[in-house]
């Protein structure tokens, strides 16, 4: 039993030691074209927060709509999003937070977007909150970044 506790030990302290190196310090940003993208991004996900994903309101949302290239383009992300949110039993359709984890340049007009969209369950006795994890895909065309919907 001894044992047991001193490797449980062990590998906690050498947890803790490696979750304080240099390895995972963040610098700021300074760059203006990304803290563009980044409030961009930022919007269009705090938009998302308490609508109801299924909703005809939400569908004919304009400034939801100006986020796309195109009216086709919307329609396909917006029906993905709604088939994932009710395929993962959320509450009214509705997602309380979106939570923007990472974006990634692959080069100057690629960005890939991972977010989290928590919410309650559909399921009232189950009071714990739920998650719904994807990663959008946004394209720079003519200086404006859009989201590329993934096809159904």
């Amino acid at each position: 039993m001894k044992r047991l506790w001193g490797a449980v030990l062990l590998l906690l302290v050498c947890t803790c030691v490696w979750a304080g190196g240099e390895a995972g310090r963040l610098e700021p940003v300074h760059d203006p074209a990304v803290l563009a993208f980044a409030d961009r991004v930022g919007a269009f996900y705090a938009r998302l927060e308490k609508m109801r994903l299924d909703a005809l309101t939400t569908f004919e949302d304009a400034e939801l709509r100006s986020y796309f290239q195109g009216a086709l383009e919307f329609a396909d992300y917006y029906a993905l999003l709604a088939s994932q949110v009710r395929s993962a039993r959320f509450r009214n359709a509705r997602a309380d937070q979106v939570l923007v984890r990472e974006f990634r340049f692959e080069g100057e007009d690629l960005a890939f977007v991972d977010i989290t969209l928590v919410g309650k369950h559909e399921r009232a006795l189950r009071f714990w909150s739920i998650e719904l994890s994807r990663t959008d895909v946004w394209r720079r065309t003519g200086g404006i970044w859009s989201l590329t919907p993934d096809k159904l």
